[in-house]
């Protein structure tokens, strides 16, 4: 079960806004000792340590950076130092956890880990600051009103998967990834960036067969670490690449994979999926994706202060509800993230990158080659691309918004703006190629919170985890595609420990085929919800946009049809908040 917390900073001594301690206690919380101005429930006492004073405060999982991680079961005297807690925590551990903790001047900080795997939004009363890990618990708790903020509902729908500390509820925001809410006496209250994905773009120097062994290492270490918290895990297991690796790292634990199949040759991967479980020794289930899982009334996100579901993950779920009960699984891994993390790339970026980095004409031709073999463009198109870079510094890279369905006044507005996030901000003389890497990081965040927390089975994606995350940044873009082809290193460092048609393999399956069957199947409610609903309704839809989708196949918009469904699954997500 994952980890369920609920933490309240009094803004002023005497002032303690009310909880009703009977009302944690039927909720299945167990109240933590504490010290000062804070009082702490969790679900899973024994995923919260602490040290002995009180002030500090680890929840969730850490372990030590080593090639064997262990798990960290105590905090010494070192974790009592306030200022510098979240730089010994980013420096000499990882994992998946939120540090409280207190000065002697009861001043706090709450340091969000930069997996982001474990949520934390944050509440604010004039009296006290509440901290907690999920909507549902928030509502139970009677701390959150779920109103809709229309502003921020306009940036969720343009740029739905750049993930703000804003949440699309009032009054309601998060602890991003990597930073630090410090709260102070009387009404301060401020978040501060501690950890960047920037400060890991510097090559470690590691090359060939070291390089090589250090990304095995590094991923077998921290998928097996994540893995020892459970008795029984279940995989996602396509057959494509990264969820292939995460497989690799698995082998000999107990673990089921699960591959699911959708119409079609695109759909169908139980053939990849069975070379990789036979080769490691793992038990391998396939399943078929479900129309009768697919409720398009129902949010797949309703759990969530954000709209960030679609009908299709509605199936998935379910699909891996029901394998993790015959099983008794308690987790799912996930290779979730592993295209960004492993800096999947069909740009000309990675020329620019080799050029200014290395001065080097033999490599930056060899960087050519590999991008015209990995994207079938002619050299001269490849250059052509890399020259409207090379200019350029990236200053900020450009996230452009979604306008597909968009009601054509906020197209209009929004065309001028520019997506804001801090990683998006890239240092002078960076590259543009590490611009693009770490912009893509930010992509899979929305999909890592998993299943609503108080059910039994957690979500794990290890892909997305610290000492990955650093080290995969810390490798050049033109690394990547070396050879022509993509994930070129992650490819490399796995030969030997999955199959020789895993590595060679360069074609992509995936679920479209059970999407459009989605639309064509509830064609009549999606077309209804979306003309006469509330975003309709609040001017924030394109309705001609819509009855011309409908009015044709619904191959003649491309991938339309997917974007469809998100603003269906939104639709619901408003309308269950609106009631």
């Amino acid at each position: 079960m994952a980890l369920q917390f609920l933490a309240v900073v009094e803004r002023s001594k005497g002032k303690r806004a009310t909880i009703e301690i009977e009302r944690m206690a039927e909720l299945g919380f167990t109240a933590v000792p504490t010290a000062g101005r804070l009082a702490l429930w969790v679900n899973e006492p024994t995923q919260v340590i602490s040290t002995g004073s009180g002030r500090a405060h680890l929840l969730g999982r850490l372990f030590t950076r080593s090639d064997r991680p262990a798990r960290v079961t105590a905090l010494d005297a070192t974790f009592e130092q306030h200022s510098e807690l979240p730089t010994i925590l980013s420096n000499r551990f990882w994992g998946q956890y939120l540090a409280i903790s207190q000065c002697a001047l009861d001043s706090v900080q709450v340091y969000r880990d930069p997996s982001g795997a474990l949520p934390c939004y944050v509440r604010e009363t004039p009296d006290a600051i509440f901290l907690f890990s999920d909507l549902d618990l928030g509502i139970a708790a009677g701390l959150v009103d779920p109103e809709i903020d229309w502003d921020a509902m306009v940036a969720s729908l343009l740029r739905p998967a750049l993930r703000r500390a804003e949440t699309v509820l009032r009054d309601l925001y998060e602890i991003p990834q990597g930073w630090v809410l410090g709260i102070g006496g009387a009404q301060y209250a401020a978040l501060r960036q501690h950890w960047s994905p920037w400060d890991y773009v510097q090559p470690t120097g590691l090359r060939g067969a070291d390089l090589l062994e250090a990304l095995r290492g590094t991923v077998i270490g921290t998928v097996r670490a994540l893995a020892g918290e459970f008795d029984r895990i279940q995989l996602c297991l396509s057959g494509g690449l990264d969820s292939s690796i995460v497989a690799a790292a698995l082998a000999g634990t107990d673990t089921t994979c699960l591959n699911l199949v959708s119409p079609g040759p695109e759909g169908d991967e139980r053939g990849y999926a069975r070379l990789v479980a036979e080769h490691l020794g793992l038990e391998l289930v396939d399943r078929d994706y479900r129309l009768d899982d697919i409720v398009v009334g129902r949010s797949s996100a309703i759990h969530l202060p954000r709209p960030v579901g679609s009908p299709g993950r509605q199936a998935l779920d379910q699909a891996n509800r029901r394998l993790a009960d015959e099983v008794s699984a308690q987790a799912v891994f996930s290779g979730n993230g592993g295209d960004n993390v492993f800096c999947f790339t069909q740009s000309a970026a990675p020329i620019v990158d080799c050029l200014r980095t290395s001065g080097q004409r033999s490599r930056t031709w060899r960087t050519v080659a590999d991008i015209c073999e990995l994207t079938g463009c002619s050299v001269w198109e490849a250059l052509s691309h890399a020259l409207r870079k090379l200019p350029r510094s990236a200053v900020r890279h450009r996230w452009p918004a979604d306008l597909r369905f968009i009601h054509p006044d906020l197209a209009g507005a929004a065309s001028a703006e520019e997506a804001q996030h801090s990683w998006l901000e890239a240092p002078v003389g960076a590259l543009p190629g590490r611009a693009a890497h770490i912009a893509a990081l930010l992509r899979p965040q929305n999909f890592s919170e998993g299943f609503p927390r108080a059910e039994p089975l957690e979500l794990i994606t290890p892909m997305l985890a610290q000492p990955i995350v650093e080290l995969c940044l810390s490798i050049q873009t033109w690394q990547w595609v070396e050879g022509g082809c993509d994930r070129a290193v992650a490819r490399r460092a796995f030969a030997g420990l999955l199959p020789k048609a895993i590595l060679d393999r360069r074609s992509k399956g995936g679920p479209g085929a059970f999407y459009r069957q989605i639309v064509s199947q509830f064609s009549n409610e999606i077309r209804e919800r979306l003309l006469e609903g509330q975003l309709a309704r609040q001017n924030l839809l394109d309705r001609k946009a819509v009855e011309a989708f409908f009015a044709a196949p619904i191959d003649a918009h491309g991938d339309a049809y997917v974007r469809l469904l998100v603003l269906a699954d939104t639709e619901a997500w408003v309308q269950a908040r609106i009631r």
